[in-house]
């Protein structure tokens, strides 16, 4: 039997936390444990993607959500479905055996292959047909958060594309807005002012891109009926680090609500009791309100660049998500032992995808075999109440 993880959570963002129910299933083990749970609440449930085969093949019912956190070694991407809609928030790995092809190969077995031969591995048919990703939002122009995203606008009909606007002189970087400007479907929307000839200069490359709009902080965009995201950060401004610049979202997935945060952060790497800063701050002083979350995609992959005791007593999150690989940076390996252990303080159920950066025990993987991704991924159900 797969080990089977079960929480309830209090439903409603900026509500005092209610009682939880916290489910653990194990061969062989003692019962589940239970605490009481408030009636009428949604339910939260995860679990590991072992293999291609537990990626459910069609979406879920109306009402009902998903969060797939890929992993993806030392990168972030989050995917998040409705019953009708995908969001892509970034989609890249630092990690140089870590090839973009698990990005695509994980949102294929969600929506079914799609592109042509480059979508698929070698000797792997090519598909027949495109499908659909309605969002894809790179945080910030980092490798290790975009470094997938022009495959993945090439293999998919992508619809919205939203970036900072932060110029980052990489390739990767201008690979992607290359891809923008040659899909027949994407909407490319960034926080700053769009150049009247809708040229961008990357790399000594002059990218045009026709199907370009601005967005602002507080805009807000309707996923169906009971779900959105609203737009709490972003800054086109060439800061000293892209971090800074780190696209934050408030995604409103019925009466539950994730917040993705890209590499938002508070300062230098400091005690996560030290003084909140940056970003963080500005969420704080800003978005007290939106910021209040049931589930935090934790910033900087759990740096102490980020997380400060502040910020997290303001978002209080059930379950928080950190995705962190190998890669050093700098001298450190993330995710701090400090943000692992201050996120347990404050009472959320910590999931990661590094558990098996030393080796992968799994004999099909989502992608590549070869690279440190693939092992470590999960799902998270988000059910209302009436589906229990």
């Amino acid at each position: 039997m797969r080990a089977l993880l079960t929480v309830a959570i209090f439903a409603l963002a900026g509500c005092p936390a209610k009682s939880s129910t916290i489910q653990t299933r194990r061969p062989h083990g003692p019962p589940p444990k239970q605490i009481a749970q408030e009636p009428g609440e949604p339910t939260v449930t995860w679990d590991k993607v072992k293999s291609p085969d537990d990626v459910p093949a069609t979406p879920p019912p109306p009402g009902s959500y998903r969060v797939h956190m890929i992993d993806v070694g030392t990168g972030l991407a989050i995917l998040v479905q409705g019953h009708d809609w995908t969001m892509l928030y970034d989609g890249g790995s630092g990690d140089p055996a870590e090839k973009p092809l698990r990005v695509v190969s994980y949102v294929a077995a969600v929506l079914g292959p799609s592109g042509d031969s480059l979508c698929v591995d070698e000797g792997q048919p090519a598909p027949t047909g495109r499908k659909k990703l309605d969002h894809v939002v790179l945080s910030h122009p980092h490798m290790d958060h975009g470094s997938a995203l022009d495959l993945v606008v090439h293999c998919f009909d992508v619809g919205d594309v939203w970036d900072s606007g932060r110029i980052n002189e990489a390739v990767f970087y201008a690979d992607f807005l290359e891809a923008v400007a040659k899909s027949t479907t994407a909407r490319y929307h960034t926080a700053g002012d769009v150049p009247r000839d809708h040229t961008v200069g990357v790399k000594g490359r002059e990218i045009k891109i026709p199907n370009w709009e601005r967005f602002s902080e507080g805009d807000t965009i309707m996923l169906d009926t009971s779900a959105r995201f609203t737009i709490l950060h972003a800054d086109a401004k060439k800061k000293p680090d892209p971090n800074q610049n780190s696209v934050v979202l408030a995604v409103n997935l019925g009466t539950t609500r994730l917040l993705l945060t890209g590499d938002a952060e508070s300062g230098d790497r400091e005690s996560p009791d030290s003084e909140v800063g940056d970003v963080e701050e500005f969420l704080i002083e800003n978005h007290a309100e939106e910021i209040r979350a049931d589930i935090l995609q934790v910033g900087h992959h759990g740096s102490k660049t980020s997380s400060r005791r502040g910020f997290l007593e303001v978002v209080k999150p059930k379950l928080a998500l950190v995705s962190a690989g190998p890669k050093k940076y700098a001298t450190v390996v993330l995710p701090d032992a400090e943000i692992i252990d201050e996120l347990r303080r404050i009472g959320a159920q910590v999931l990661r995808t590094d558990e098996h950066d030393g080796g992968c025990p799994l004999p099909r993987r989502i992608g590549p075999n070869k690279g440190p991704g693939g092992c470590d991924s999960f799902i998270i159900t988000i059910a209302p109440a009436a589906q229990r």
